[in-house]
């Protein structure tokens, strides 16, 4: 008969031993539980589990059974803690067809049906803006695992997510892959909170070593020609709500003529990244341009841009870029490694966003208070706040100055 021991340990779980008639061995495993009563009841189990069955056509070699014997325990104990899942449950029986020299397998759900069916929940959960991005890494990941996106998703291993890795990262910034790497971690651990495997692939892989590049912010002498290098009126506004506004480019395109109080000559909307309402006063220069396309729209304000994608090879960065090229401002183009033995990949030190931190900065250049600037920006944090500031000369020399001679 089966006996219960405690652990050493005082407190412990009851241990069982029982003699697995199979493999002719005395066993000794934890029951996971400190009732006495429940570790008899799991204790009889085991042993029932060790006990030989009458012939049924699809005998276990007897070399197998104490592989068999020590899945079904684990399976009963991942049980017992409740966190029994679907992955387990098809490796043990994988286990034991295998062990009856069935040719057959119960495989789960493919990599690409759970990755897709995983994004268009995020889709809905997220900003349209968000969700986007979502969708771009995982469609380049299942492009760039081919015929392997139809395997069982508890096929997948760190070696897979360590080639796409190293992919991705002949292509973009390290910054760029490790958000896909974060992405596709978020969609992995959804796949063993379910329980459809048991651990996730990407946690298995580093991610890559970036060097911090820091955007620069236009001058107030640049803003102006690059309004005037945009031949498309919708250009010219998306322009002005980055640089009188300090919109993202996303907002700047999706703004919608609601927001705009023109009695008031006030700008209110919310920001898609962080999801804050800002109110703010339009500038002059944005308000006339506004006033000049208004008419009786309703709507959309640059309908044109907000229905391209932001970015990709035509997207409106690139677009950006060409108009500021156009406008005869460097916007900084050099080239940066994106970690050992890599390719040198070109970054560009100016960008739409750059405009963000011209908005700022020009206040601050000007003496406003930073929570002023901070508020009308909608930066979360005054640490976010400050990597957008950039001071010219003159007020730091002016402040340099102020020091009384001795």
């Amino acid at each position: 008969m089966a006996s219960l021991h405690r652990n050493l340990r005082k407190s412990q779980y009851w241990n069982c031993s029982f003699f697995d008639e199979g493999a002719g061995k005395w066993r000794q495993v934890s029951t996971g539980t400190k009732d006495r009563a429940k570790a008899m009841e799991v204790c009889a189990k085991y042993e029932a589990l060790a006990r030989p069955k009458a012939h049924t056509g699809a005998a276990v070699p007897e070399e197998a059974t104490g592989e068999l014997l020590e899945a079904g325990i684990k399976l009963i104990q991942m049980a017992r803690r409740g966190n029994l899942g679907e992955d387990a449950g098809r490796e043990f029986v994988n286990r034991l067809l295998k062990a009856v020299q069935v040719e057959a397998r119960v495989d789960g759900t493919s990599v690409a049906d759970f990755l897709r069916g995983w994004i268009q929940g995020r889709k809905l959960s997220k900003a349209q803006a968000t969700g986007a991005r979502y969708n771009t890494t995982i469609e380049m990941f299942l492009e760039f695992l081919g015929a392997r996106s139809t395997v069982s998703l508890a096929a997948m291993g760190a070696k897979d997510i360590e080639k796409f890795r190293n992919h991705r990262l002949k292509e973009v910034s390290p910054s760029t892959v490790t958000d896909d790497l974060k992405i596709l971690r978020t969609a992995f651990n959804t796949a063993r909170k379910q329980g459809a495997i048991l651990s996730n692939p990407v946690e298995g892989v580093d991610f890559p070593a970036s060097e911090a590049q820091s955007r620069e912010a236009f001058t107030p002498a640049e803003v102006p020609l690059l309004v005037a290098a945009a031949e498309d009126s919708e250009w010219k506004l998306a322009i002005m709500f980055g640089a009188y506004a300090g919109c993202r480019l996303s907002d700047a395109v999706q703004m919608d003529w609601a927001a705009v109080d023109f009695e008031a000559k006030l700008l209110r909307y919310r920001q898609r990244k962080t999801k804050r309402s800002v109110e703010l006063p339009i500038h002059k220069v944005l308000l006339k341009q506004l006033e000049k396309m208004a008419g009786d729209s309703v709507g959309l304000i640059t309908p044109g841009l907000a229905k391209q994608n932001v970015s990709g090879k035509s997207g409106l960065s690139r677009q950006f870029l060409q108009i500021a090229r156009a406008a005869g401002v460097d916007v900084d183009v050099r080239a940066v490694q994106r970690e050992q033995n890599s390719k040198r990949r070109s970054f560009t030190g100016k960008s739409f966003h750059s405009l963000r931190s011209s908005f700022v900065s020009a206040m601050a250049n000007a003496g406003v208070a930073p929570e002023i600037r901070q508020k009308l920006s909608g930066h979360t944090t005054a640490e976010a706040h400050q990597r957008y500031t950039k001071l010219e000369l003159d007020p730091l020399r002016k402040a340099i100055n102020s020091i009384p001679e001795r």
